[in-house]
């Protein structure tokens, strides 16, 4: 038996049996209770609702589909944290032995990760000046250029 149908078999039998009966689901229709409030007859309508078969099965199976969704989001979470690991790791072998093989390309690529977040920082300040959602290449490198213009004079 897989652990799928085990949590689905202890999630049915453990609230079965947890489950309290109620003075509401004590009072049988036939005996006719005092209490014949809309809201009473609200209650036993869903009484008698849920205690349909395919009503329960379908319960059953949100409770399932549910229970599962769970351990898909922790299973998730669990890939991501352990690919962010893997890639931290890659990029720390990969400077460690790119410097090692050509001290001058990785001093060339710290060169071009500065220009690069030094761009990315013009860009989020003109997309707040301008309240623009999103921004067109063009109008990042003219950002660039009007900055290259200004230092060149």
């Amino acid at each position: 038996m897989n652990h799928y149908t085990l949590l689905l078999a202890i999630t049915l039998c453990g609230s079965s049996l947890l489950a309290k009966p109620t003075d509401a689901h004590l009072a049988s229709p036939e005996t006719g209770s005092s209490n014949d409030t809309p809201h009473a007859k609200l209650v036993e309508a869903r009484r008698k609702v849920n205690d349909l078969p395919e009503v329960q099965s379908a319960q059953a199976q949100a409770k399932a589909d549910r229970a599962l969704a769970v351990k898909t989001a922790a299973e998730y979470k669990q890939a991501r944290a352990k690919a962010s690991e893997s890639e931290s790791i890659y990029r720390k072998l990969f400077e460690e032995n790119l410097t090692k093989l050509d001290p001058e390309a990785a001093a060339i690529q710290l060169q071009e990760r500065q220009a690069f977040r030094e761009k990315m920082v013009k860009a989020r300040a003109l997309k707040k000046s301008t309240g623009q959602k999103s921004l067109n290449p063009e109008s990042v490198a003219k950002v660039d250029d009007d900055d290259d213009d200004a230092v060149d004079e």
